[in-house]
């Protein structure tokens, strides 16, 4: 796990956790929400038997509204505050877990049919490769894996790190917790490179910001064997 990733989950263990939740309860974003709700359900055609998991799942948001339209999902996250606050939300399934430290199989013993792993802006290229090697091994024969990355496209400043990845540091400036963040950017080579051995795209689209290009967002499937 990176150091940029470790800075990234002190933060929220040191109070950015308590300040998402509360910056969430007075603006939900219920549109995007919802447009990933429809998104996931077009993905897997409303196939309610598919076994989900998330990761990196926050305070719960879309775990909630799948788990209440009658999909079976375990929500995963590895800072304790969303777990709790995950738990008050109703969710029934929840695992401490962080992908780029823990077994996969020793945490939930099960192959899932849907990976998602959606907003983790703070991946550097080397935990991003360990992510896309998790998932493989934790998805079923032609499992899908729903995620999003930054476009580097609309940061053509970023500095780039040793291993490739685009990034800077920075503080949000409507956020209390005033320490910096780290975040990545993916073009769409980048993403090739990721994917490559392991998934095909199943479909992608860019969304988010005035010129609807902030992310890349993909369903891909898993049907190769790695190289």
């Amino acid at each position: 796990m990176s150091e940029h990733n470790i800075k990234t989950i002190n933060m929220y263990n040191n109070g950015g956790a308590i300040e998402y939740i509360k910056h969430s309860e007075i603006d939900p974003e219920t549109d995007k929400w919802d447009r990933l709700f429809k998104y996931i359900e077009n993905s897997l055609q409303k196939d309610k038997t598919k076994r989900i998991i998330e990761f990196g799942s926050g305070k719960g948001e879309i775990a909630i509204k799948l788990q209440n339209a009658g999909y079976n999902i375990i929500s995963s996250d590895t800072v304790d505050v969303f777990l709790d606050e995950e738990e008050k939300q109703g969710i029934k399934q929840i695992k401490k877990y962080n992908f780029l430290v823990d077994n996969f199989n020793e945490v939930f013993d099960l192959k899932a049919d849907l990976i998602i792993s959606w907003r983790n802006p703070h991946l550097d290229m080397d935990d991003m490769k360990k992510l896309f090697n998790v998932v493989y091994d934790a998805l079923t024969d032609n499992g899908l894996f729903i995620i999003n990355f930054q476009n580097a496209e609309v940061h053509p400043d970023a500095k780039i790190l040793p291993n490739g990845t685009k990034y800077e540091y920075k503080i949000l400036p409507d956020k209390k917790t005033k320490e910096e963040r780290f975040y990545a950017y993916y073009s769409k080579e980048d993403i090739e490179q990721l994917r490559r051995d392991l998934f095909d795209i199943e479909e992608y689209h860019n969304e988010g910001g005035k010129e609807a290009q902030n992310w890349h967002v993909l369903t891909l499937k898993k049907n190769r064997i790695p190289q």
